[in-house]
Parts: structure tokens; sequence; C-alpha cells
């Protein structure tokens, strides 16, 4: 087994950093009722000017949206046995059903002016499917233990665990996604309905 791969008999540590993290981050779920499969906080962006595919700029001091999973949509899934936790297409409609009302809820301007949505996953292949510009991580120490956190959740929450292969066999590449707000409203807005 890689060491990427944290083992079974500490994973219910998960459960409590998960808890831990959506407190320390101030996560909110999109949907009023938390029903939907994105959960989110606003943060002012740090790093260097970064022009993203489309051209537009995210700087310094800009608001952008972090984007995170809603574990709990998952695991409502499994109680229910709905089969969307492992299902590709299932998974991708419902994010892509959330991504419309975000960019529903940008339009009206009830987050202010957010330059950007961002993200950082061990799922790109999906997100750029959704229309996220995906990047390359470099390789640090943090790199290396959010792959392993969001490993040991991803078994929790049976998005791909023993049962599925892969994860196990070929570690999953951690990556950051973005997606800029004009792209967001281009492509879901409410004109897209």
């Amino acid at each position: 087994m890689p060491k990427s791969v944290p083992p079974r008999f500490v994973l219910i540590l998960w459960l409590v950093a998960d808890r831990l993290l959506r407190v320390i981050y101030h996560t909110r779920p999109l949907r009023a009722d938390d029903s939907g499969i994105i959960r989110f906080n606003l943060r002012h962006y740090k790093g260097l000017t970064r022009v993203l595919n489309d051209g537009s700029k995210v700087k310094t001091g800009d608001t952008i949206m972090e984007l995170h999973l809603n574990n709990a949509w998952f695991k409502r899934r499994r109680k229910l046995n709905l089969g969307a936790s492992q299902s590709p297409r299932e998974f991708l409609g419902c994010f892509a059903q959330d991504l419309h009302l975000l960019a529903q809820q940008i339009a009206s301007g009830m987050f202010g002016n957010i330059t950007a949505l961002h993200g950082v996953t061990l799922l790109h292949v999906a997100a750029r499917r959704l229309g996220f510009q995906v990047d390359e991580l470099p390789d640090t120490l943090w790199k290396k233990g959010a792959r392993f956190y969001m490993a040991g959740l991803m078994q929790v929450y049976h998005l791909r665990g023993d049962e599925v292969s892969g994860l196990r066999e070929k570690p999953w590449e951690l990556k950051e996604v973005w997606f800029s707000r004009a792209a967001l409203l281009t492509r879901y807005g409410p004109r897209h309905l």
C-alpha cells in the first residue's frame, strides 16, 4: 500500500479533522438547506497576480471563493443507498446544478465582487469537464499532506476506496483548479438555465 493513503483504522480521525477544518475555514453551504454538493468560504487572494486561461486576472487582495466538497452530501447519498457518490455522471450533474445556482447568486451580487473560484482537488479530471482551469501545484510538503488528507476523506466517504481500483495502486495527483467570474457566468450564468 502506498504511503500516500492512510490506513483504514485511523480514518475515524478524518471525520474529526473534517469538522474542525470546516469551523476553522468558516465553510458554509451553497444551498441554505445544505443539500448541495458545494460548500465554500470567501477569502482574499494573497499570491502574485495570476492570469487565468480566459485572460482574467486575480490580483493580491481580490476576493476569491474557495470551493469545498460537501462531504455530508456523499454521506446522505450513501445512507439513502444512492449511487451518485460512485457515479461520475451523477456527481458531475449535481456539481453542474450547484454551479448554475452559484452563477445566479454571483450575478445577483450576493457575494460582492468575487474575482474567481478556486480549489485544490484530487478530482481534477471531473473539474476540467465542468470547465475549471486545472494547474499543477509545486511539489511541497503542504501538497503531500493535503493529498494524504484528501485521499483519507475519499476513503471515509467512499468516493474511491478499496472497491474501486486505482487510488491505492496509483496515487492521484493533487491539483489546483480555477474558474474566473467571467468564465463561470458565461458557462453557467442565468441565461444558461
